[in-house]
């Protein structure tokens, strides 16, 4: 690994011809060279410029000019689809100059004829047969037209040379072909990803006669996508494979099929006890799995996957086993059965010799042994227990108890009342209504059942029928950090046509000041609101300031945040083919949430009415937490420096040297290793860009994740950047992008939003917090659910106690963020919303809703353009250090002069805030100690305000008569001065002032 984040490579020039399969394979055996056709293919010792030329290349020689033409016969076997599209780039390899006369005789997969006009002779010539235009900058190629870097192929050539070379083709001599060169080893295609030629592929097929073949390979040789790799013309098929493995280690290998002659369907896998030779000791088959057939999914639970092979395709299977630490030397053998539903069976004979060495880590440091596989099975973090900040809950008859929120349930399982902070949430109970024409149907009394699950969990059924003879069952559960889910089904055995069913809640007024989601951009609740599904939203937030109440409507097979990447249908009960509907209506008394569904039919088939409800806030306001904890935002180098202005904790993003590539942070170790360690030196905390959506195609596992169809990957039309289309080749979605040094490149792809890969992501935060002792992690916009939350949190507490999780969001990304990662604030320390915030067009309802965090127990900073500093102090948010214009450094210093964080946060939302204005866009925050207020004042409106402040210090035993009203004097944010608490102040448009009273 290089120093800078760059991955530096050397190589050796060792021709190989395929290898046996008891060779002790390593990670370097891939990039050794190969010789098909008698001309080596090689990673290169330079790193030649790519802009315009691309990363694959031959050499030719021409010896003499017997005309002014030459012919080049290359036998590339190229992966790539649509080699035609493609541009033969020819320059003379001494000057770099590009030769003008090319004449292209012949372009497909296995072979190009390409006829030039040397200049030079004797002399070399380079052939970049894949010359592309390098992309500088990011992007991301999720939206608009797929990319297309190459360069297409328009020739400049001279007619009359044209001419005289096709009048003289015979005569035309041919140049020596001296090698292949690829420009590193990342971009090297090795002997796996060349293609063998159809004769070739035919000639296979006559000796081994089959309808499928079998191949297979250590895990040092990834089977790649394409269509029939050069390596396996070379080794041929066998039903033998012996490997080698260590003590302690989850040893992994491969099998390869080619479906030759006829798609291959439902292909079963078994396998067998792995016995010693000496027949005394065993590695039971429980140890071992195909990670293509079978897992443990995201959720714990067991997953069976359906693999089938189409005509004329390769298929990786990938599988590990569990070498025992106290393991015998010597070898273990074993069988594979391979069992097609429409073809015959093949065993695959198995031999691991197991050596002395002890791995303690079961390989996982060392990549290339794709030990990590067993990481996509983990369990990790799924339990029923409390973790930081929540305790165990209580039950008292019905009474439920989860840390300072307070559930009752009634008899037929629907909530009756919810209390926080003193606040009732509903003026009377929930309702779940089925009305027929008659009129609303009644059911008997519920046969009701509530218990403690675990320190964590305390879950409920009831059921009951109707007259009509509805059956409806509701199974519900309550988790310790207020999230209560439910499950209403309803079913009859005849046929029973209703007029709707609705779920109806009535709010009392201060738990539904304030309204977002649904469609609702947010901010105060609306008189009437209506809602019918258009778009994707599936839940809103309804609350004030100190009790509020999110709710999610259920039922499809997505439940994360409604991120562009992933438009799931709505949920089909609550849709119920667009005729469903959300009706807000304020009341004097109370606000009513109507949620209905219109015409239903029910029947033996289950209808599912799924929901979700989170009481917020989610905990208490930590105000000291969040003043103390300063972000710095910026490339790593420049963390000393704002540490010196008060930035006490970096968020290291991708792209930079030490995490050059997106969410695959194991490249670069020991450099990464060591800055940590240099910051823990002087108190400061490091954390890394960590997150799913997307992955890097750095990742090492990448070939065996695409071999798992789209459990991982998502499909999609292909192209992206070259690498892409030359490695996997097509049939993925191509996501971020960003240039790296040395015209390298960090090209992502679209994750699947649930899958095993989440198991993968969390083992890869635990390797992470015991091996380089981050302090917490970044997220950016995600595609997991709350759940994921909660694992992600245990293994912090676990393995790094104490350690932070920040969340940014892009408001026209996620549709809303605030709305959308309501669930994920319990495990959120602080929020970062965000890109596409018009902080200077939003009023302070929408700022307090959508941006500050507070009614749900977090807090903030603002992103867009550095937001607006005056108006961000009323939440107690500034910017984050060299991420805007101006520096933080100056409000901070304040902070610390004044000591906010013994301070106690009075807002202008609070009724008992003691300090208001004149004007209803001008607003002001307290902060208040026992002798002194620091208080910050925003004019939200779009003119210039004269205002008057109204003091009430006799709330906080202050004498009016004695007390001192400073303008503190903050670099680059406001003058200094003294006035009286009777003065008016102007105050600029979008503007606003920080103000220190004292008691004299």
């Amino acid at each position: 690994m290089g120093k800078t984040g760059i991955i530096i490579y050397s190589i050796s020039i060792v021709l190989i011809i395929g290898c046996s399969s008891s060779q002790k394979y390593d990670g370097e055996s891939q990039y050794q060279p190969f010789d098909p056709d008698g001309i080596p293919f090689i990673v290169s010792d330079t790193l030649w410029d790519i802009d315009g030329k691309g990363n694959h290349r031959a050499l030719v020689h021409v010896k003499r000019q017997e005309n002014n033409a030459v012919l080049a016969v290359l036998p590339w076997r190229r992966p790539d689809l649509r080699p035609e599209t493609k541009k033969i780039i020819v320059t003379e390899a001494l000057s770099g100059k590009e030769i003008k006369n090319v004449l292209i005789s012949e372009l497909s997969s296995e072979r190009g004829i390409i006829i030039f006009e040397p200049e030079t002779v004797p002399g070399d010539y380079f052939i970049y047969y894949l010359p592309y235009k390098y992309r500088k900058g990011f992007g991301d190629a999720r939206y608009g037209k797929p990319w297309n870097d190459y360069i297409p192929p328009n020739y400049e050539i001279d007619q009359n040379w044209k001419e005289m070379v096709i009048n003289n083709l015979s005569s035309v001599p041919t140049a020596e072909i001296k090698r292949f060169e690829c420009r590193s080893k990342f971009d090297f295609f090795t002997s796996m990803g060349v293609i063998a030629t159809k004769k070739e592929q035919d000639e296979l097929l006559i000796k081994n006669k089959s309808d499928y073949l079998v191949f297979p390979e250590d895990r040092a040789f990834p089977i790649k996508p394409i269509s029939f790799p050069y390596r396996w013309k070379v080794k041929g098929p066998s039903l033998e494979f012996e490997g080698n493995a260590s003590r302690n280690e989850y040893y992994t290998w491969q099998i390869g099929l080619w479906a030759a002659e006829k798609d291959l369907n439902n292909i079963k896998v078994t396998l067998t006890d792995f016995i010693h030779e000496s027949d005394t000791c065993k590695i039971s088959k429980e140890q071992i799995t195909c990670f293509n057939v079978e897992g443990i999914n995201w959720d714990g639970e067991p997953v069976k996957f359906n693999l089938s092979v189409p005509k004329n395709k390769v298929q990786a299977l990938w599988f590990g086993m569990q070498i025992p630490s106290n393991a015998k030397t010597g070898k273990y053998k074993g069988e594979v059965e391979i069992l097609p539903s429409n073809s015959v069976p093949k065993i695959v004979k198995v031999e691991i010799n197991v050596d002395k060495n002890f791995l303690s880590d079961k390989g996982d440091s060392d990549l290339w042994r794709h030990s990590r596989l067993r990481w996509l099975n983990s369990t990790i973090g799924i339990d029923s227990f409390p973790v930081t900040p929540y305790r165990p809950m209580k039950l008292n008859e019905n009474i439920i108890t989860a840390t300072d929120k307070y559930v009752k349930i009634g008899k037929d399982g629907a909530i009756n009342s919810i209390k926080i902070n003193g606040y009732e949430i509903f003026e009377r109970p929930f309702q779940f209504v089925i009305e027929s024409d008659l009129g609303k149907i009644l059911f008997s009394a519920a046969d009701f059942k509530i218990k403690q699950d675990a320190d964590g969990l305390v879950s409920w059924t009831s059921e009951s029928i109707s007259n009509e003879g509805i059956k409806l069952i509701c199974t519900a559960y309550m988790e310790y950090d207020g999230f209560i889910h439910y499950n209403i089904k309803l079913s009859a055995n005849d046929v029973v046509h209703v007029k709707n069913i609705s779920l109806i809640n009535c709010f009392t007024l201060e738990s539904s000041e304030y309204f977002m989601g649904a469609g609702f951009k947010g901010g105060f609740c609306p008189d009437h609101y209506v809602w019918k599904w258009d778009g994707p939203f599936d839940s809103f937030w309804i609350g004030g300031d100190k009790s509020g109440l999110h709710i999610e409507l259920r039922g499809g097979s997505y439940h994360g945040p409604l991120l562009n990447d992933y438009k799931p249908q709505p949920p089909k009960a609550w849709y119920n083919n667009g005729m469903g509907c959300l009706k807000v209506d304020k009341k004097k008394d109370n606000v009513m949430v109507n949620i209905s569904t219109g015409k239903q039919v029910i029947t033996r088939d289950p209808l599912n009415f799924e929901f979700a409800l989170l009481i917020t806030p989610v905990k208490p306001l930590d105000t000291k937490k969040h003043f103390s904890q300063r972000y710095y935002h910026s490339d790593p180098d420049g963390f000393a420096k704002a540490a010196e202005e008060g930035a006490n904790i970096i968020n290291i993003h991708h792209s930079y040297a030490l995490n050059p590539v997106i969410n695959y942070p194991f490249i670069i170790r020991d450099p990464l290793i060591n800055y940590i360690e240099e910051q823990h030196k002087f108190g400061r905390k490091v954390k890394l860009y960590y997150t799913i959506r997307e992955l890097t195609n750095h990742a090492v596992e990448i070939f065996a994740l695409k071999s798992f169809n789209h459990e991982i990957f998502v499909s999609g039309v292909g192209y992206g950047v070259p690498w892409l289309c030359e490695h996997l080749i097509d049939d993925y979605k191509p996501a971020w992008y960003t240039e790296l040094p040395n015209q390298n490149s960090d090209a992502a792809l679209v994750l699947s939003p649930f899958s095993r890969w989440i198991n993968y992501y969390l083992e890869g935060l635990r390797w992470m917090l015991e091996n380089y002792k981050i302090d917490g992690i970044y997220l950016d916009d995600v595609s997991f659910d709350r759940t994921v939350m909660k694992r992600i949190r245990k293994i912090l507490e676990e393995y790094r106690p104490g350690s932070l999780i920040d969340l940014h969001s892009n408001t026209a990304y996620s549709i809303g963020p605030a709305n959308q990662y309501t669930d994920f604030f319990p495990y959120v320390d602080r929020l970062w919303f965000g890109e596409s915030f018009r902080y200077n067009e939003m009023m302070p309802d929408e700022w307090f809703v959508t941006f500050s965090g507070i009614p749900f127990g977090v807090m903030s900073e603002m992103l867009q353009d550095g937001g607006n500093r005056f108006l961000g102090m009323v939440y107690g948010a500034t910017a984050r250090h060299s991420y805007s214009k101006y520096s933080p450094a100056p409000m901070w210093k304040l902070w610390d002069d004044f000591k906010i964080g013994e301070a106690e946060m009075i807002g202008y939302w609070d009724k008992e805030c003691p300090v208001k204005t004149n004007h209803q866009n001008v607003k002001a925050t307290v902060f208040a100690k026992s002798k002194e207020l620091l208080i910050a004042v925003g004019n939200f409106d779009d003119e210039n305000v004269n205002v008057q402040l109204i003091f009430d210090l006799e709330k906080l035993g202050m004498n009016p008569k004695n007390v001192t009203l400073e303008i503190p004097e903050i670099k680059d944010f406001q003058e200094g001065g003294i006035i009286s608490i009777n003065d008016k102040i102007n105050i600029k448009s979008k503007e606003g002032v920080i103000l220190l009273l004292n008691v004299k």
